[in-house]
């Protein structure tokens, strides 16, 4: 799989108002990119998964700031999740929501439907979260695609000129990061220093 081809569709679909079609190609920047990462790891599933944990610094800067993604568990229910402890975390949900949803052609089931922030230009990053439902940003393609665009795997891998990420008001240029993870986590640190773990009780039974 070309993964800049692949960051190149979801950012056109993004900008033009296709929400779902976006996501999709940015799992499937992710798939191409785990598969590489992960090559000697089990099937799809635990690929993709453990995948973005390895990389929620980036992930979470980018699409979910104020959250410690690594202790959260939200209250959905994922099949199979592979987090720690039993219960779905950021990435279950990604995969077990998103990516097999549009990977299969699916509807997305209602309550996660992902928020217009970028679409509107509302300049914040918003989730909503209730018992067996979770609604996540926008931005989160941005953050798929950023840890794509930044594994050492893909070092080399190019998209045409002007396409970039944003960060706190700042333009990076994707042409000039691919495969510079170390140095993007640096930046993605000072951005996103405040990390809450959410807890959700009872909705957790």
């Amino acid at each position: 799989m070309n993964v800049g081809r692949s960051v190149v569709k979801a950012i056109n679909e993004i900008e033009s108002g296709d929400v779902e079609s976006a996501m999709l190609h940015a799992c499937n920047a992710i798939d191409g990119t785990a598969s590489k990462a992960m090559a000697s790891y089990g099937g799809s599933n635990k690929r993709f998964t453990d995948f973005l944990r390895e990389n929620y610094i980036i992930l979470g800067a980018m699409g979910m700031p104020g959250i410690n993604l690594y202790d959260t568990r939200f209250p959905v229910n994922v099949k199979r999740p592979k987090a720690a402890g039993g219960l779905p975390d950021l990435s279950d949900i990604i995969y077990g929501i998103h990516r097999c949803t549009h990977g299969h052609g699916a509807e997305l089931p209602e309550g996660f439907e992902l928020l217009p922030d970028f679409a509107t230009g509302s300049g914040f990053t918003t989730v909503r979260i209730e018992k067996g439902r979770i609604q996540l940003s926008d931005r989160i393609i941005f953050g798929l695609l950023a840890t794509a665009v930044m594994a050492p795997q893909n070092a080399g891998q190019q998209t045409p000129a002007g396409y970039h990420f944003t960060l706190s008001h700042k333009l990076y240029a994707i042409n000039d990061w691919w495969g510079r993870k170390a140095e993007f986590e640096q930046i993605c640190h000072l951005n996103n220093t405040v990390q809450i773990v959410l807890e959700f009780g009872d909705w957790m039974a």
